[in-house]
């Protein structure tokens, strides 16, 4: 054997073996990159593999019989070896060797470091195998000379989808996603791979005066095969298109073999409406509500208006106008939640009396339900929510929506993991949707995950450049985590991107820690009379004033004859009540917005009722009542400390606010400075009021330990708010920006 290994050195057949594999190595990275962007197979990428692992053993054959030499090569048995040329071959052999590593090492980092291999995947989340009955229909284009009838073709598009989405037996990616590939360069294997599906269909639509023609074709992902494929022309009219969408649907279905059920034929062949401009009307409607702004909202609400006028039996048009109301109030606060509410229930009870078997129906009566009961925090709305979600996914199993909105629903539930499940499940089904980088990296930040909550907002940005919500969220995160000037950096990004009076609310914190409160007061000037906001900016402008008993005044009135206020507007009476030191109007609120704090001697505490709580018990103290107020805020305690401190989900120094109202000094002292190391800077994002006003401080101010970490607090503070006017004055935001690339 040994003999043999000296053999094999000498005729370099081990430096011949080293260096193919190294080559074969940078052939095999560089060609699972390049061979699926040429719309490669997997069984072609598999002959390539092979190919180069066949050449593996030509080559160490080759270099059993042939030796290179300075003239060139030469059979091994010819070779003089008294001129020691194989020494000279092999050092030279060694240094290409050393070559090829190099360049080995190279290809591997570019490949995968830098996430060229991989594809541009969204929350990370897991993709199953792709099969057959998984599918994604891109955008259909429009033939038509018309650049208006892209509209017509993306809504038949729309329907197609919504139609096939509603086959359980399916999975279909929903439209928020797909709608991204419009006009993309990619082949249908890389966009297949990204969207986790198996096949895909393409269309067109071409609309010429009164008549209509859709050609579409089902395509096998991974080999580019077509599975099905055909054309149609009728004359244009509602029902045509309905019928001829239930037909396509109906021919995919059998050309998948996948199931059809009784149920799911009839759902396929229903006519939403005979009238071809509240089609119309109901497609530009649809269109505005996905962009989600609150402008195109309003758009939406119009149209479906609209459309409901022209046709009042259109049952997915009243769906859309309940939906559009509902996200106006919840993303915008631009409508009352009383008109919103009526506006919904009243189209939802008629859309489903027209079609009781509308998933997107039932989806918006959980949002509406769980929205009543965020307002009045009382009644069965949580219950109602979940029976008629439950419902919306059982006859709809791709339902987007109804995943978000669930999935929301149980983290008001503090059902943390099976929200972080749900919005997996949405994104199951449209990867690209939107709602989960809105809310899903907070129930991160919940967890105590801020980095991996942090690095979801990022994508959140990257992935929907345009939206506003992306930024603000990203703001209000950074605010959590202490870093006000990137804060102000990123909100001022979502406030140039949206029409909403509101959109600056997320820098509000930032400028309140600065002390710049003029500031605070140009950022809702959008906000006038008639805005639902109004007289809750002029109690801001009060309170900021340091007039607190005027703030709480003008917030009363706001809300005197409304039979159930909002929850918000209840808080901030009795914040401001507190400051101003009527503790009886204080308490009054407070137990109005948290009923269960005067009837139960233990009441229930969570995240979302622990910081008033602790305004309930500083009330109580101020009333006499220590005993009671003292074993609340024990309980207080004992709910913070599982709690993150910092982020968008966290306390801030709740348990230094509690130790210090327990007369606990050295405790509260040293809670805070653990915050500071923490991260901790300022109090706003977690209170709503500056460390410097804080009540619940009042016992350790003075302290020189205290005092110390204040001053500390503010240098730091001052020096962000510093970068923040160098970045106004030179109009330059991208380094404030670039800060959180590189956290």
């Amino acid at each position: 054997m040994g003999s043999l290994i000296a053999e094999l050195r000498r005729r370099n057949v081990l430096r011949v073996a080293a260096t193919y594999a190294v080559v074969a190595w940078i052939i095999i990275e560089a060609g699972s990159v390049l061979l699926p962007t040429f719309g490669a197979s997997e069984a072609a990428f598999q002959i390539y593999v092979v190919v180069v692992a066949i050449g593996f053993v030509a080559a160490l054959v080759l270099a059993w019989v042939y030796e290179v030499t300075p003239e060139g090569v030469k059979l091994e048995k010819d070779v003089d070896r008294s001129k020691s040329i194989t020494k000279q071959t092999g050092r030279k052999m060694d240094l290409v060797f050393i070559v090829l590593l190099v360049i080995a090492l190279g290809v591997s980092v570019t490949l995968n470091i830098t996430g060229m291999r991989d594809a541009p995947e969204a929350l990370e989340v897991p993709v199953a195998a792709a099969d057959s009955l998984s599918i994604a229909v891109l955008p259909f284009t429009s033939r038509s000379t018309d650049p208006e009838n892209q509209l017509f073709a993306d809504g038949i598009h729309d329907d197609l989808l919504t139609r096939l989405a509603n086959i359980g037996a399916l999975k279909v990616i929903s439209r928020t996603s797909v709608m991204e590939y419009r006009d993309t360069t990619k082949n249908l294997r890389q966009i297949a791979q990204e969207l986790g599906v198996g096949t895909v269909i393409e269309g067109a639509v071409q609309r010429v005066g009164d008549n209509v023609r859709i050609t579409a074709q089902l395509i096998d992902a991974s080999t580019d095969e077509h599975i099905w494929a055909n054309s149609y022309d009728r004359q244009l009219s509602a029902v045509n298109l309905f019928a001829l969408q239930s037909e396509i649907s109906e021919e995919i279905t059998r050309a998948l073999q996948a199931t059809l059920t009784d149920e799911e034929q009839v759902r396929l062949a229903n006519i939403p409406t005979a009238s071809l401009p509240a089609y119309n009307l109901f497609t530009q409607g649809r269109d505005n509500l996905y962009k989600r702004r609150l402008d195109t909202l309003q758009l939406a609400r119009g149209q479906f208006e609209e459309a409901i006028l022209l046709d009042p039996d259109y049952a997915d048009a009243y769906a859309g106008l309940a939906v559009s109301v509902l996200l106006i109030l919840n993303n915008h606060q631009a409508i009352s939640p009383d008109e919103a509410f009526a506006i919904a229930e009243e189209s939802l009870d008629k859309a489903l009396s027209l079609n009781p078997d509308l998933s997107q129906a039932y989806a918006a009566v959980g949002l509406l339900k769980s929205q009543i009961w965020q307002e009045n925090r009382s009644g069965p709305g949580l219950e109602e929510a979940e029976a008629a979600l439950t419902k919306a996914l059982d006859l709809n199993p791709n339902n987007a929506s109804a995943y978000m909105w669930f999935a929301s629903l149980r983290g008001s539930q503090n059902r943390i993991e099976e929200a972080i499940d749900l919005y997996h499940d949405s994104l199951r089904v449209d990867p690209l949707g939107k709602i989960p980088y809105a809310n899903l990296p907070g129930l991160y930040a919940l967890r105590g995950q801020n980095e991996e909550a942090l690095d979801l907002y990022v994508k959140a940005v990257e992935i929907h450049p345009g939206w506003p919500t992306a930024y603000r969220n990203l703001a209000a995160h950074l605010q959590g985590l202490g870093r006000m000037d990137e804060a102000v950096a990123w909100g001022r990004k979502g406030m140039e991107l949206s029409a909403d009076p509101l959109g600056g609310s997320s820098m509000v914190g930032a400028y309140m820690e600065f002390g710049d409160y003029e500031k605070v007061g140009s950022l809702f000037s959008g906000v006038t009379a008639g805005h639902p906001m109004y007289e809750y900016g002029l109690g801001m402008e009060k309170a900021m004033q340091g007039d607190f008993a005027g703030a709480a005044d003008i917030v009363e009135r706001a809300i005197e004859g409304v039979e159930n206020p909002r929850q918000f507007q209840l808080s901030l009476v009795a914040s401001f009540a507190m400051f101003a030191g009527d503790f009886d109007r204080a308490r009054k609120y407070a137990e109005l917005h948290e009923p269960d704090f005067a009837a139960d001697a233990d009441p229930e505490i969570g995240a979302d009722n622990v910081a008033a709580l602790v305004r309930y018990a500083f009330i109580l103290q101020n009333q006499g009542e220590n005993k009671r107020a003292n074993a609340l805020l024990e309980t207080a305690l004992d709910v913070v400390r599982t709690l993150p401190r910092i982020g968008l989900a966290g306390h801030g120094i709740r348990d230094v606010q509690i130790l210090a109202l327990r007369g606990r000094t050295r405790e509260a002292i040293d809670a805070l400075r653990e915050a500071i190391d923490q991260g901790f800077r300022g109090t706003v994002s977690s209170n709503g009021w500056p460390l410097a006003i804080d009540p619940y401080l009042n016992s350790i101010r003075g302290q020189p330990g205290f005092e110390a970490m204040v001053g500390e607090l503010d240098d730091a503070i001052a020096r962000m708010q510093q970068r923040v006017v160098q970045a106004e004055e030179s109009g330059n935001w991208d380094e404030l920006r670039a800060l959180v690339e590189s956290s």
